[in-house]
């Protein structure tokens, strides 16, 4: 028998209550996807004044940062590869943000790129030698390969290394971004890093959040994670065209001369210090070690 005399709209009300519980219980629940999908940043080529390239040249250092980024950002593909092969791809909404992820940083990289053009010195796209494209090749094509047989042994808990990694990458070319905008103010450029630090700030936040919350309730997703990125080249993509490249990338952002007390390596350490089961590992200070050591051989 149907009790007409109950209150109207207890069943849904606790329905909703139930489903926000759930919703808080979900890694960087904070982080509204649909928001961030929806407010997607694209092309800035309206906003390049190439002219003001012209009348004001960017230096040699300035360009060789813009390049190395431009290839940072574009090794994305890289890492959706490795990902889209895992059970990452699973979740639906760390697939949904990657998505809006990788369109950002394709338009990204077209601004960097429209920047260096503007300047007269475009990307050489040819820098690799054949035989590094090569070996590049058969990397790219059988990497996804070694990551699906990996993730089947290690199961949702590559999902924390993945963001992880985002997490790591983006720290260093935060840095990387404000060490343009430093080293030769340019009134154009500065308000596309303005613009570009704003952007990547939001992936930042999703990978941060995500890394935390998914290390935190998971000691072998902690392990996993410490034990990959310890070893690891950062950021990805910048040894795209061989160590060297990586080391004039870190010469290029961390300028200091004494490793450990430089403010931006300090920042970096202490945010990846803060990911569960993640502290001492000293990546950021080990890849200015590296900056460091390759403009002493540079200088020989």
């Amino acid at each position: 028998m149907v009790n007409r005399d109950s209150p109207r709209g207890t069943a849904p009300a606790a329905l909703e209550d139930a489903e926000q519980e759930s919703a808080m219980l979900r890694p960087a629940h904070g982080f509204s996807v649909r928001d961030y999908a929806k407010s997607a940043v694209g092309s800035r080529r309206k906003e390049i004044d190439a002219a003001a390239f012209a009348e004001t040249q960017l230096s040699a250092e300035t360009v060789a940062l813009l390049r190395a980024l431009s290839d940072i950002e574009r090794a994305t593909m890289q890492y959706l590869r490795g990902v889209l092969v895992t059970p990452t791809h699973k979740d639906a909404r760390v697939t949904a943000f990657l998505i809006t992820w990788a369109y950002e940083k394709y338009w990204i990289t077209d601004t960097l790129d429209t920047v260096l053009k503007a300047n007269g010195t475009p990307r050489d796209k040819t820098r690799s030698t054949g035989l590094r494209r090569t070996v590049h090749g058969v990397r790219d094509r059988f990497a996804p390969i070694g990551q699906a047989l990996i993730a089947n042994v290690l199961g949702e808990d590559i999902i924390a290394w993945h963001m992880t990694i985002g997490t790591i990458d983006d720290l260093i070319t935060h840095a990387a971004y404000r060490a343009v905008r430093e080293r030769e103010p340019h009134p154009v450029l500065d308000r596309l890093v303005d613009e570009i630090l704003e952007t990547k700030a939001r992936h930042l936040e999703f990978f941060t959040a995500q890394a935390s919350d998914r290390l935190a309730t998971s000691p072998r997703a902690q392990g996993i994670t410490r034990r990959r990125i310890r070893n690891a080249v950062w950021p990805t993509g910048s040894d795209a065209n061989g160590p060297r490249q990586t080391a004039r990338f870190a010469a290029l952002v961390f300028r200091s001369t004494a490793t450990w007390s430089d403010p931006a390596v300090l920042g970096i350490d202490a945010s990846i210090d803060a990911l569960p089961g993640q502290s001492g590992l000293h990546l950021a200070a080990r890849l200015a070690r590296r900056g460091r050591r390759g403009s002493l051989e540079e200088n020989r």
